[in-house]
C-alpha cells in the first residue's frame, strides 16, 4: 500500500484538508496527531484527535462528497497520502489488496459511529 502513497510530513497548526473541500485523498497517520474540527458557524470545535496508526479522510474518498471536518496537525506529523487517484488505480489492478483496504476503512468507519453513539448518549443525560 505504501507504494501507492505519498509521504507527507506537517507542522503543529498546519490545515491538512478544510470542510467543505474535495476530497481527493485519505491519509494514514504514521506519527504525531491531527485534530478534526467542525464549523460551527462561530468558531470551529475540535471533535476528535487521532494518533499514530489510524486514517483520516477516508469517508469522503468513499463516498466522493465534500470534506466533512477540517483536519489540523496538533503535534509536528508524519502522514502517507493515497489519493483518489491512487485508489483507483488499487481498485483496477490489485483486487487483494484493494477488499484489504476496504475491509480496514470498513472497521474504522464502524468503530467511529460507535464512538459517536457514545458521545451523543453522555450528551444526552
Amino acid at each position: 500500500l505504501i507504494q501507492h502513497c505519498k509521504r507527507i510530513e506537517v507542522q503543529p497548526g498546519e490545515i491538512i484538508v478544510r470542510e467543505g473541500d474535495p476530497a481527493n485523498s485519505m491519509h494514514f497517520i504514521l506519527d504525531g496527531r491531527v485534530g478534526i474540527m467542525v464549523n460551527t458557524g462561530s468558531a470551529p470545535i475540535r471533535v476528535r484527535s487521532l494518533g499514530p496508526h489510524t486514517t483520516i479522510g477516508e469517508m469522503g474518498l468513499i463516498t466522493q462528497q465534500p470534506r466533512s471536518a477540517t483536519m489540523q496537525a496538533e503535534l509536528a506529523s508524519v502522514l502517507y497520502e493515497l489519493s483518489a487517484s491512487a485508489y483507483g488505480r488499487i481498485k483496477r489492478e490489485n483486487p487483494g489488496l484493494s477488499h484489504a483496504l476496504m475491509t480496514y476503512i470498513v472497521t474504522v468507519m464502524a468503530e467511529r459511529l460507535s464512538f459517536a453513539n457514545r458521545a451523543i448518549g453522555v450528551l444526552q443525560h
